[in-house]
């Protein structure tokens, strides 16, 4: 016994850059337990077609069979045939443990993104929950079948993976520098000076007019150095795009 599979687009990524693959998939399975052994989550799956018809993942395969796999793109396909519902609303994350400066850079331009759960099934749960969108480069974790919106992030590299995930879920209307929390997520409300005397040294106090306070943990930004560096960073990574 022996099928094809194509892979198309962004696929490919994960694939080392091959397209076709064909092999012995076994008796009795899927076209999503192919897909997925191949090292591609379902999640980053949209639709599939068999001979031109689409499929969708518990088609059995048959000897012969030669299946064609696309990630999301502009191709005029209804809603239907997608495999993964398009993420509708503004897009917010659970990122896993091994990207925190993602993290970082993320929260920066204002994108919603929790962090610090270390356990895969709690990951799962949050994001769930929240309605979040999976960060992670656990492509197994995203296998599981509960698991509705997630991406494997590519690169190694922060900088990279943040240009990866503007793109992949059009973040650039949603970056609203600066308005949350570096540390916990929370969102930043502007605070007046005299409501703070007592939680941020005198020197500042002294040199700045603007402060903000998180919702969430109480911690107090103001724009240092760090801040200016930021500004620069941001300015870098958009004129870059």
């Amino acid at each position: 016994m022996k099928i094809g599979i194509r892979f198309f687009g962004s696929l490919c990524d994960l694939t080392n850059g091959k397209h076709i693959f064909e092999f012995d998939p076994g008796i009795n399975q899927t076209i999503k337990d192919c897909i997925e052994r191949l090292g591609i989550p379902h999640t980053e799956v949209f639709f599939i077609t068999l001979n031109g018809e689409f499929v969708d993942f518990s088609k059995i395969v048959c000897d012969g069979d030669f299946y064609c796999v696309y990630p999301e793109c502009n191709l005029p396909i209804e809603d239907l045939h997608f495999l993964t519902p398009k993420y509708s609303a503004e897009p917010r994350f659970v990122a896993d443990i091994h990207l925190g400066k993602l993290v970082k850079y993320l929260r920066m331009l204002g994108i919603s993104t929790e962090y610090g759960i270390i356990d895969d099934k709690m990951i799962i749960k949050r994001a769930l929950e929240t309605q979040s969108i999976i960060l992670t480069k656990d492509r197994n974790m995203l296998k599981e079948s509960i698991v509705t919106y997630g991406y494997v992030v590519r690169s190694d590299s922060p900088k990279i993976q943040l240009r990866e995930v503007v793109f992949r879920y059009n973040l650039l209307k949603y970056i609203k520098p600066f308005t949350r929390c570096m540390e916990c997520n929370g969102n930043l409300i502007p605070v007046m000076r005299d409501k703070i005397t007592d939680e941020v040294p005198k020197r500042v106090q002294d040199s700045f007019q603007e402060f903000a306070r998180c919702s969430n943990c109480g911690k107090i930004y103001w724009g240092g150095s760090h801040y200016h560096n930021m500004v620069n960073f941001i300015q870098e990574f958009l004129n870059s795009l």
